[in-house]
């Protein structure tokens, strides 16, 4: 699959890409995320693009990875008592994102972490 990039026009139902951020997330367990789709990318790159303005025209990439980080940071597991959990974690909506929370799911327990907003399709 061709990786998003910074001027592609991305629609609500862009498929995930891969994401070269290969640390664990605390907020994860540990995992690293290993997708992001078109959508989220974006919003990312437009937060790190208001944080950081030069890192972000420098290596949009790493910003993209700095972003996701503090955003994953207050992501939580929604497994309740009985589910399997670290299947799907939520952050809190944020707002500069759109007021949209972002989901971390895993199609499989142990497998690759997939991040998106509730109405992306991967």
């Amino acid at each position: 699959m061709t990786p998003v990039s910074a001027t592609t026009p991305v629609t609500a139902t862009a498929p995930a890409s891969a994401h070269r951020d290969g640390g664990g997330h605390p907020a994860l367990d540990g995992a690293p995320v290993a997708r992001l789709t078109g959508t989220l990318r974006e919003a990312l790159l437009g937060l790190a693009a208001r944080l950081d303005p030069a890192g972000a025209a420098a290596d949009p990439d790493w910003a993209v990875c700095a972003a996701l980080r503090l955003v994953v940071a207050g992501a939580y597991d929604t497994a309740e008592p009985g589910e399997e959990p670290g299947l799907l974690y939520v952050t809190p909506p944020v707002a500069e994102l759109g007021s949209r929370p972002v989901w971390l799911e895993r199609a499989r327990p142990g497998g690759p972490v997939t991040a998106r907003f509730p109405a992306d399709r991967c």
